[in-house]
């Protein structure tokens, strides 16, 4: 599994969300991660974390000296993101977070006095909810453990996958899933980057014991 999928399952606010969490819920199957792909996703979570958290942080203070109505989402959100415009965090989880909120809290939301209320009370539940989804994700996923430099085991490999394009960390990930194949039959490698199983799918992988190469949407 590529690192995209846990965390696109974990961060509800990432564009993949659905489509990791509909896989990984709906999956029948042992899901597999190596260490380096663990490491990846808890290093890469980590980041995601504190800017979002930053971003609640941020939109706390300023409702809290707020006094505007806001009588639509949008006027709500043209005055959070400029405010807030410069925070790390990429547009699009600023404006689901934003949505999410809106959706969640829209019969008061509106009203000044109560604004401040309801987002401290959803920024303290969002961080509960990434915790509760990492414990569950971790719950499910099978651990293949060969550790963080598995790659070199199959070097040449590792070589020909870069000479066709796939570049570090994708080929060390696919290196892992190839060393899991060994000793787990029809295995498949899923991610939700089109355009990596896209390149994949143009290159020769028969040297691989993975028989497939998909989407978590397909």
């Amino acid at each position: 599994m590529d690192t995209n999928v846990p965390i696109g399952y974990t961060i509800i606010h990432d564009r993949w969300h659905e489509n990791s969490k509909n896989f990984i819920d709906n999956n029948k199957n042992s899901i597999f991660w190596s260490n380096f792909v663990k490491s990846e996703y808890y290093n890469k979570l980590d980041n995601i974390l504190d800017y979002i958290v930053k971003f609640l942080k941020s939109i706390v203070c300023i409702l809290k000296v707020n006094e505007m109505d806001f009588y639509s989402y949008n006027s709500f959100e043209e005055h959070i993101l400029n405010e807030t415009r410069f925070c790390k965090l990429d547009y699009f989880k600023k404006q689901k977070i934003l949505e999410n909120f809106w959706n969640e809290y829209d019969f008061i939301v509106g009203i000044s006095t109560k604004l401040y209320d309801c987002f401290y009370n959803y920024a303290f539940d969002f961080v509960n909810n990434y915790n509760n989804r990492d414990l569950r994700l971790n719950e499910i996923m099978r651990l293949h453990d060969c550790g963080l430099d598995n790659y070199l085991k199959y070097y040449d490999y590792a070589l020909k996958l870069y000479k066709n394009g796939i570049h570090p960390p994708d080929c060390k990930i696919i290196i892992d899933a190839h060393d899991c194949g060994l000793t787990h039959d029809d295995l498949k490698f899923i991610s939700n980057d089109n355009k990596l199983i896209d390149a994949l799918s143009k290159i020769d992988t028969s040297n691989l014991r993975i028989i497939e190469f998909g989407l978590c949407n397909s």
